[in-house]
């Protein structure tokens, strides 16, 4: 599992860049998200701004693990048990 840039930073837990169909990238204290539409509700629940310019969702680094660990509850448990990486 690769991470976005930024990495580590002042402690902060590295962002994957990717969790089944959802890709991340880091800006300073925001994780910009790009998903697929069926994922906006989520994006919204956890405090996304969405970013037409950018059509991507905007989340403060803060709020992110909750994210994370809901994208990781609705990925397809079938492809994880045949052994299929989803996370890129």
């Amino acid at each position: 599992m690769g991470t976005a840039q930024g990495g580590v930073a002042g402690g902060m837990k590295p962002v994957p860049s990717q969790v089944g169909p959802v890709h991340f990238e880091t800006f300073g204290k925001l994780i910009s998200v790009r998903c697929p539409r069926e994922y906006a509700g989520m994006m919204r629940q956890h405090g996304g701004e969405w970013d037409p310019g950018s059509r991507s969702w905007l989340i403060e680094r803060r709020r992110v693990g909750p994210v994370f660990r809901a994208l990781r509850r609705v990925t397809d448990p079938l492809f994880r048990r045949a052994g299929m990486d989803l996370d890129g």
